[in-house]
């Protein structure tokens, strides 16, 4: 979290001659209610939280993204470990490109237009990537990650560079999604965000593709589908990644037994959960356990 001045401002988090930021941020730590004076581009990558923006509270779901303008309002309730990627910027800082990429449609109406109209519609517009458009974006601020920590050279130039692009990327991503059936497309995502909140509140219990798709009002097999074009994993992939991440935290803090912690996450059958625990770490749960005994 960064340092909170009057009024409830973050105070810029780069250098002074620094006006393109990208923060990795990972924790499940809840960020109070704060504004800033620059735009913020927030990307979900992992996890999942609430946001809280105009009295508003949404469901995010990783490959979610979202605007932040300037002198607004907004929180996020975390409850699990979560990685959030925030570009922050002043657009001055790209000179004459800054009037050309408002000319291109897409970034027009993410940027200007969509939180323009925030207050009188209620809601804030939340931008879903694909799988294919997630890598792509993340690559994008993973790379701008990289060059603020190296300064090499020439580094100011290639953040210019790389947050034209990144932008670019975000307004054809805008234009595909809400040009052509956006509400429909709305409605799928809050499905599946809906499908995967119930999926973390009931953990410990049996998961049935089945009963899940119920709860959407959805067949099994389009569930199934649609789950995968949203999230990038399949139902069972998730719930099972979902299982892992808070398995490792009850095996960090040594108070379960392997045993205890896998039924703590609805596994109840031991081989299983260790065959699918070390396919994800690379080491079988004790192993995990004891790295963090020592």
């Amino acid at each position: 979290m960064d340092e909170v001045i009057g009024w409830g401002y973050l105070k810029w988090p780069a250098a002074d001659d620094d006006q393109i930021k990208v923060i990795k941020w990972v924790g499940d730590d809840q960020v109070p209610a704060h504004r800033h004076s620059f735009v913020e581009v927030a990307f979900l990558a992992q996890g999942t939280c609430i946001h809280s923006y105009h009295s508003e509270k949404v469901k995010l779901i990783p490959g979610d993204i979202f605007i932040i303008t300037p002198h607004e309002d907004h929180s996020f309730e975390i409850s699990s470990k979560t990685v959030i990627y925030n570009c922050l910027f002043y657009p001055e800082i790209l000179g004459e490109d800054w009037g050309r990429l408002k000319q291109i449609t897409g970034i027009y109406d993410l940027l200007i237009v969509e939180p323009f109209y925030r207050p009188e519609e209620g809601h804030q517009e939340i931008l879903h990537l694909a799988p294919e458009e997630n890598d792509a974006l993340k690559s994008i601020l993973d790379n701008m990650l990289i060059e603020q920590e190296n300064r090499t050279e020439g580094f100011e130039l290639i953040q210019k560079a790389n947050l034209t692009r990144f932008l670019c990327s975000l307004g054809r991503v805008w234009k595909k999604q809400f040009d052509t059936g956006g509400k429909l497309y709305s409605s799928r995502r809050n499905m599946m965000a809906e499908a995967m909140a119930y999926i973390e509140q009931n953990m410990k219990e049996e998961m049935r593709i089945e009963m899940l798709a119920s709860k959407t009002y959805l067949s099994p097999s389009y569930f199934r589908k649609l789950f995968k074009e949203t999230t990038g994993l399949t139902p069972v992939e998730y719930i099972n990644s979902l299982r892992i991440s808070k398995a490792k935290q009850l095996l960090e803090s040594g108070i379960l037994s392997v045993t205890d912690a896998a039924e703590a996450v609805g596994i109840n059958d031991p081989n299983y959960f260790s065959k699918i625990f070390k396919a994800a770490t690379g080491m079988t749960p004790t192993e995990y356990k004891r790295k963090f005994r020592q």
